[in-house]
């Protein structure tokens, strides 16, 4: 196999170690030669997931590597604590049984209860995946986003924090069950030194504090690989390593992935970072040279964008017969605190004998959900309430087709479309990728300003907000079909809605530094088109005139010229 100098330079590095690695850089490769080079030392590596961990074990095997463990942060943990202990594990507990178990009280008519396990349950998870030794030295408000959530945790806090702790109790004491991050809170709180000569802690960037405090106490050889601008599991209170560990700092820049097309329009997302002070530099390089095609997927931001698209893909507009759904289709249809969509369909209705969720049946209506998902901040469910408020009659006969075309594992190759939140695409690659517009936009950015000056938005959620969108560019490996809204300023296209790499995108590497023409210069064609889209995303006229290099005065009459008013207003 070929490496690069920047792969050798990393395999030959001894001592702690970070790794910056860009998407499709040959992560999984650097590591598994990391540990080749070292075949006569333990090495245990700590893969993101067990998808992660089993390809890894199957590419071990076939280099004939048996100096090497692979584990999950929870398989190593659950390994260490729950053998031999009393502890029973269920995967998690929705609200209503939180309340029996607490015994909170309950008033009739009142969602009280519920909304104070929900918060309740969210706290205890907060405190298992960080590095704290009690639950009060956390401040549980801080990881609260929505208005409406923060004044009811504000309201309740201490009655929150009371009863986390009594919760956390039980199960410390074996009274229930048990949940895995409980586990691996233990692992954490044990201080055990780990077996291993070198540890190799994968996807760095979206680290559990639990795990990464356990990692950091080992005396072994340290190594940390990730890409920083891929953090997109803060919302499960994950932190980025790659930003807080001070290890000697290598980097992975070349993409076999995707082309330099690619990486040129990756690279000025993450550049969108500086828009709200935020370090975005980032030198993407791709080299990739994938023309096949043979995988499409569609990846939005949310459930309700990408349910919707494949209703009208498959449905109404009848372009595909047989789908595929990263996760499996149930994943997008029933939130993890338990109800599904027809749950949620019936208390629309008012059809309440068919809701078969104890917890939805506890709602006393439909709007009383949604005032439940915005004090708890619930964003399993408000998905699924979206596409209820938009389909309600027709959703169960659209859900039956989606059913009845989706095809299982064994035959996603077979898939005309494979469709995917960017969250549930984390590590694939499509050979053509279809992104909806549900993602943040260089305007919104440029709106949130004021937000981020009152302290009413957060920097960091922005932040994430950029990398999802980086994150669903780099999963393509040949085409990128892009609304034209997400395109950062300086990229000129031909066409109005989206624009395929390939065929239309280009980057005006000079774009912001044009000298200002002679007021009566004559406008070209290109200069309209551009006019034309830069007014079309919404961009204020003052900031149209810095990229055109015209006046003010100039854009407004050929904005008046072209009829642009007319024609998108």
């Amino acid at each position: 196999m070929q490496l690069t100098e920047e792969q050798k330079h990393i395999i030959e590095t001894e001592g702690d170690l970070k790794v910056n690695a860009v998407a499709g850089s040959g992560k999984t490769t650097t590591i598994l030669e990391y540990a080749k080079q070292r075949k006569h030392n333990t090495v245990l590596y700590i893969a993101f997931n067990k998808s992660v961990r089993l390809e890894a074990e199957q590419k071990l095997q076939q280099m004939g590597l048996n100096n090497v463990q692979v584990e999950t942060a929870h398989s190593l943990a659950y390994k260490y604590i729950v053998p031999g202990s009393f502890f029973k594990i269920r995967f998690g507990y929705q609200p209503h049984e939180i309340a029996q178990i607490l015994r909170l009280p309950v008033k009739a008519g009142d969602l009280q209860h519920l909304k104070l396990a929900n918060h309740i349950y969210q706290f205890a998870v907060y405190f298992c995946n960080s590095a704290a030794q009690k639950v009060a030295d956390l401040d549980y408000l801080q990881t609260i986003q929505e208005t409406e959530s923060i004044d009811f945790v504000q309201r309740y806090y201490d009655a929150i924090l009371y009863y986390t702790r009594l919760f956390l109790a039980k199960m410390y004491n074996g009274e229930i069950e048990i949940i895995h991050d409980f586990y691996l809170k233990q692992f954490q709180l044990s201080n055990v030194q780990l077996p291993h000569q070198y540890i190799l802690f994968d996807e760095g960037q979206d680290a559990s504090p639990a795990m990464l405090q356990t990692f950091m106490n080992q005396k072994a050889n340290k190594v940390i690989i990730g890409d920083q601008h891929q953090q997109i599991y803060s919302w499960r209170y994950a932190i980025n390593a790659l930003q807080n560990v001070d290890f000697k700092t290598l980097h992975l820049s070349q993409s076999f992935r995707f082309n330099h097309e690619v990486a040129t329009l990756a690279t000025s997302i993450l550049n969108l970072k500086k828009l709200i002070n935020k370090s975005g530099s980032s030198n993407v390089k791709g080299c990739g040279n994938n023309s096949s095609i043979s995988s499409r997927a569609t990846l939005a931001r949310s459930n309700s964008s990408l349910l919707s698209r494949a209703i009208e893909l498959l449905i109404q507009q009848r372009e595909l017969t047989k789908i595929y759904f990263e996760g499996h289709l149930s994943s997008y249809t029933f939130a993890d605190e338990g109800g599904s969509i027809y749950d949620i369909l019936n208390l629309y209705r008012g059809e309440r004998h068919m809701i078969k969720d104890a917890q939805m049946a506890a709602m006393p209506g439909f709007d009383e959900l949604k005032n439940y998902v915005s004090e708890t901040g619930n964003n399993n469910l408000k998905p699924l309430i979206d596409l209820v408020e938009k389909y309600h009659k027709d959703l169960p006969f659209y859900m039956k087709r989606i059913k009845d075309s989706v095809v299982d594992n064994s035959q996603k190759h077979e898939a005309e479309m494979i469709f995917s939140t960017v969250h549930k695409s984390k590590g694939m690659e499509y050979d053509e990728v279809f992104l909806q517009d549900d993602f943040i936009n260089e305007q919104s950015l440029i709106d949130a300003k004021a937000g981020i000056k009152a302290g009413e938005i957060k920097p960091s959620m922005l932040e994430e907000e950029i990398n999802l969108l980086y994150v669903a560019t780099t999963r393509t490996k040949s085409k990128l079909h892009i609304p034209i809204k997400l395109l950062p300023t300086g990229f000129y296209v031909e066409g109005m809605k989206s624009i395929t790499t390939g065929t239309a995108l280009k980057l005006k590497q000079d774009f912001s530094k044009r000298s200002l023409p002679n007021k009566n210069a004559k406008w070209t064609k290109g200069e309209e088109i551009e006019l034309s889209q830069l007014f079309l995303s919404g961009k204020p006229i003052p900031h149209i005139a810095r990229l055109l290099g015209r006046s003010q005065t100039a854009i407004k009459s050929r904005i008046d010229k072209l009829d642009l008013w007319e024609k998108y207003y």
